[in-house]
């Protein structure tokens, strides 16, 4: 789905991807009003240009990645918006634990297959393939560091200008999902 939507996508961005479905918003979430006014201060400063309104993050799909454009089309709230984002944040900082780098290290084997299959067909993943080394080194260099976060590629800041937070699924399905398709 990720590449298929941003194919400007590197290994960095399916990382940041599946990083932020296995571990949530923790890492990013001081208290709930720090969270609303980062929310409020990216939407007076940023150009929404995402055209998507939500999509699952990584591949177990725990949490949806949600576009602030539900906000700036007045969908949702501010409020609303971030006490969802807030409330979706485990209660433990995350742990680079063996379970994740296994778990990444058999994501990465299955995007370095896929793309490579897909390339003839779509040359647009030219960069994920060119990136590939380089940037499965970084990964793996931050993660022996014991860090995890990463931000988006720099071809995929330029392409897609992402503004997004991510909420937990039960969540989005139960409050957000159903505001955004009233008629």
């Amino acid at each position: 789905m990720m590449l298929s939507n941003y194919p400007q996508s590197t290994l960095q961005d399916v990382y940041k991807s599946c990083f932020q479905d296995y571990f949530g918003p923790a890492h990013i979430i001081a208290n709930r009003e720090a969270a609303r006014r980062y929310i409020e201060y990216e939407l007076a400063h940023s150009t929404l240009t995402d055209t998507l309104y939500y999509e699952p993050c990584g591949w177990r799909s725990q949490y949806v990645r949600v576009n602030l454009s539900v906000v700036a089309d007045s969908l949702i709230s501010i409020d609303d918006f971030a006490d969802a984002f807030y409330r979706s944040a485990p209660a433990q900082t995350p742990d680079v634990s063996p379970q994740w780098r296994a778990e990444w290290g058999r994501i990465a084997t299955l995007v370095r297959s896929l793309a490579a299959e897909l390339l003839p067909a779509h040359p647009q993943l030219s960069t994920l393939v060119e990136r590939f080394s380089a940037d499965s080194a970084s990964i793996t260099r931050m993660l022996d560091e014991g860090k995890y976060v990463m931000h988006h590629s720099e071809p995929y800041g330029e392409a897609y200008n992402p503004h997004y937070r991510i909420i937990r699924r039960d969540i989005f399905e139960q409050e957000i999902l159903p505001r955004l398709y009233i008629e």
